[in-house]
């Protein structure tokens, strides 16, 4: 396991095949801890046994399982980061998404930089909330 990565881990509930293997040929080539998950039980059961993750749904999970996932992955964990994968066909999908608490929603043909950019700013985040909060002068 990379130790820059350690503690977020890539779930992936993509009903997408090739959606699901593109995302899963980045997170190998770049040294991502991933878990395929083949539904939202599992995407949940997984979950609760993480400390934080980052979670990726496409457009055809969203369409199999509805949009109430969102808010059971906020439930169950709060800190978890919900990326949207969705192709032009289904951006209607993104408001509900947005508004229920998806951190963002990428859209096709899902550029590498894109979605490797989106991953290391949340890990970026969770380690700046992480680390306590610097010493400031009481005189300020």
């Amino acid at each position: 396991m990379n130790s820059q990565n350690k503690h977020t881990v890539i779930l992936l509930l993509l009903a997408n095949e090739g959606i699901r293997s593109y995302i899963l040929s980045l997170c190998k080539k770049n040294d991502y801890d991933y878990i395929v998950v083949v539904n939202p039980e599992d995407l949940i059961e997984t979950i609760k046994r993480l400390d934080g993750a980052i979670a990726f749904m496409d457009h055809e999970a969203v369409n199999v399982y509805g949009a109430r996932i969102y808010s059971r992955i906020n439930v169950t964990c709060p800190g978890c980061n919900v990326i949207l994968l969705s192709d032009q066909d289904h951006k209607n999908l993104i408001k509900e998404a947005m508004e229920l608490g998806v951190y963002a929603c990428i859209l096709a043909p899902y550029e590498e930089w894109e979605v490797l950019t989106m991953i290391r700013n949340i890990i970026a985040k969770k380690k700046l909330m992480g680390r306590k909060e610097p010493y400031k002068d009481q005189a300020s």
